[in-house]
């Protein structure tokens, strides 16, 4: 079995790469879910420890860096006042049990850290991972939604704003933080212990944060793709993942890809798509709760 993790960049309302690397190679239990940040796809993948045998393959692709959530309870919030932030789920949170609002949630705008603290705790949390699946002796292979070193987060102020869309590629200021976080001497050593060949993108030297590369590169940068993009929707689009999941995960030609046409065709209808808005309790949705609309869900069924 294949089990992915991941934000909505591996699980959306059209297929992802995850649902067509269930297509082309074997079935695919798929965790992610939209507005999952690292600490969540941790620790789903966490609780899923007991199931995972030997023979089983992680595929996790990283949220961007400032997707990071925290463990909340009750005190805490009504303490900071801050209890109007959370959904209207009466209380339950990612992984709530005995009492509400203990639980995990993304990160409070007030509580935001520098964005060097989420580029480390993201790297951090690659590495926790690795040991986790190396310890279980299972297959595992990581890549990202975007550059890991990218400054991706949105803006809080008259309303919010995300950012990412307007990212071609890693800007010089960006590199000359990755450079600042690369000196200190815990990071610097914190790097090279990550295992940077279970990553599908080619990172012969981890300290070039140019060589960092996700699937957010891989669309944004390539005119085919971006010519049928979304009205207002920046997910990369069905012909992206179909084309990903081929090139980067199996390493095929997705030129050749048996069902590249179907790909593009679903591609081309999905540029209306309506995308549906965020309802409370998706804020705190379950991994096995599904996106794929129907429709598509039968195509590829069939197939």
């Amino acid at each position: 079995m294949i089990y992915t993790f991941g934000c909505s960049m591996t699980k959306w309302y059209w297929p992802t790469w995850a649902d067509w690397l269930q297509i082309y190679d074997q079935p695919v239990t798929n965790l992610a879910n939209k507005g999952y940040g690292n600490q969540n796809i941790y620790w789903t993948l966490i609780n899923l420890t007991d199931k995972l045998t030997k023979d089983d393959t992680v595929n996790i692709m990283w949220a961007e860096n400032h997707r990071l959530d925290l463990w909340y309870d009750r005190s805490w919030i009504d303490e900071k006042d801050v209890l109007g932030f959370f959904p209207d789920t009466k209380g339950r949170l990612w992984f709530t049990n005995r009492s509400a609002y203990t639980g995990l949630y993304r990160t409070h705008p007030d509580l935001y850290t520098s964005f060097t603290n989420m580029v480390i705790e993201t790297l951090q949390i690659i590495f926790q991972t690795q040991l986790l699946l190396d310890c279980i002796g299972c297959k595992y292979v990581m890549h990202s939604s975007k550059n890991l070193w990218c400054d991706g987060r949105p803006v809080f102020l008259s309303r919010y704003q995300t950012t990412y869309q307007h990212k071609y590629g890693i800007s010089e200021e960006e590199l000359e933080i990755a450079k600042d976080i690369m000196s200190l001497e815990p990071i610097e050593k914190l790097i090279g212990l990550i295992d940077w060949s279970k990553f599908l993108c080619d990172v012969k030297d981890p300290y070039d944060a140019k060589q960092s590369r996700g699937i957010w590169e891989y669309y944004i940068n390539n005119k085919e793709y971006v010519v049928l993009a979304h009205e207002t929707d920046h997910h990369p689009n069905s012909l992206a993942h179909h084309d990903y999941a081929l090139e980067m995960v199996l390493k095929q030609d997705p030129k050749q890809g048996q069902y590249r046409k179907l790909a593009k065709s679903i591609a081309e209808e999905t540029m209306a798509y309506p995308v549906p808005e965020f309802i409370p309790s998706e804020f705190v949705i379950a991994p096995g709760i599904k996106l794929l609309d129907d429709k598509y869900k039968r195509m590829l069924e069939k197939l």
